[in-house]
């Protein structure tokens, strides 16, 4: 019993500490969370409790339910931009493969390569004050189209795998659909039962509910989600994303209750995913000069992937060095990445070396690609012109 206590303590101790030196060197707090994983299991501790490993899923289902919650589909729709962040997006998704797929590598690899995630460059944009100017505002919009696609093109890799292009794939997503859309149907009574109650509501989501009972629903509702995944046959943490994603579109003011899930998520939940990965990981590629060249070509490949606003920029009207600022943010999707080479590995997809060099890339380009945007975007200058629908 205090070998356990002592390793849980040591695990939420750092999962504290790691913020700080996070704000201090400008690293993203999950990058510093994998690393802390990977020192932690590699050196100070020999073996992984039963329970740290549930932990680890629990912050998975979790981080994919905040990030469903992140997007705002009315939001993108009405933006006359639309089409363009979904045309980069698309692109990278289904161009990248290819390339891979041609340099004699698994199509998966640039699947993983092409994802793009919306959990570092908010953060960044806020830093750099350009989240309320024309060019944030496009990034964050072919952030969080891509974050969408890319659970799409996942779920659709996860049901395909197992099923291959025939009936039962079809089945198997249009029963998820139906799944969720009744759960989406539940939502939609229970907002239309708290219209009818308003001061109830209020108390849950402005903070006055002493037991916090809307937090416990949320936790339900992402496990349910996983849960309704799990049993139409589908990666459970696709379920919890798209759990987010119903919730935030039939609940579109959330107040202060959306801190209230992501202080839950990001400081409890999350942190046992990403030191998990890092638990997981093998030191031994870092003393594989292979193993690094070749985390080093994906972290370039990144790039190369979301390299696509450098040739739409002239149709987007935007400027070079906001093209190439752009390409540099998209090209930091650490938590995505993360997640594409854990769902591989679970597909049978990826060889766990291979994941590692995975994991290994989103460390570096979590690092190298914000620090260079933060560079770029000190000579682009906050732009005032009002986004013209294209």
């Amino acid at each position: 019993m205090g070998e356990q206590l002592l390793i849980m303590f040591v695990v939420i101790g750092g999962a504290a500490v790691i913020p700080f030196f996070s704000r201090k060197f400008m690293l993203p707090s999950a990058a510093l969370e994998i690393i802390y994983g990977i020192v932690l299991f590699s050196v100070f501790l020999s073996r992984k409790p039963e329970w740290f490993s549930l932990l680890k899923d629990i912050g998975f289902i979790y981080l994919m339910f905040i990030a469903g919650m992140e997007l705002d589909i009315r939001g993108l729709m009405r933006q006359g931009r639309f089409f363009w962040y979904v045309l980069i997006s698309a692109l990278s998704l289904l161009l990248t493969p290819l390339i891979f797929i041609q340099m004699g590598y698994s199509f998966y690899i640039g699947i993983a390569v092409s994802v793009v995630s919306a959990g570092i460059i908010i953060p960044v944009l806020k830093e750099s004050g350009m989240i309320r100017t024309d060019i944030g505002q496009d990034i964050i919009g072919v952030a969080l189209t891509g974050e969408l696609l890319s659970i799409i093109v996942l779920t659709g890799i996860d049901i395909y795998h197992r099923l291959g292009l025939t009936v039962m794939a079809g089945v198997e997503g249009l029963k998820l659909l139906l799944l969720l859309g009744v759960a989406a149907v539940f939502l939609r009574i229970l907002y239309v039962i708290a219209w009818w109650h308003p001061e109830r509501i209020e108390n849950v989501m402005e903070s006055n509910d002493p037991v916090e009972e809307g937090i416990r629903a949320v936790i339900s509702i992402a496990f349910a989600g996983a849960l309704i995944a799990y049993g139409s046959g589908v990666e459970p943490i696709l379920g919890s994303f798209m759990a987010g994603l119903i919730f935030s579109y039939v609940f579109k003011s959330k107040g202060r209750f959306e801190d209230k899930i992501n202080a839950v998520g990001f400081g409890f939940f999350t942190p046992f995913f990403f030191i998990g990965v890092g638990a997981d990981f093998d030191p031994g590629l870092l003393k594989s000069l292979q193993g690094i060249s070749f985390s080093l070509f994906l972290t370039l490949m990144v790039f190369v992937s979301n390299a696509f606003p450098l040739f739409l920029a002239r149709f987007m009207g935007l400027g070079s060095l906001e093209a190439v600022g752009m390409s540099l943010i998209l090209s930091a999707p650490l938590s995505m990445i993360v997640v594409a080479g854990t769902l591989g590995v679970r597909m049978g997809l990826l060889t766990p070396g291979m994941n590692g060099s995975l994991i290994l890339t989103a460390i570096i380009s979590s690092i190298i690609y914000p620090s260079l945007f933060r560079a770029v975007s000190r000579r682009m200058g906050p732009s005032s012109k009002p986004l013209q629908p294209m």
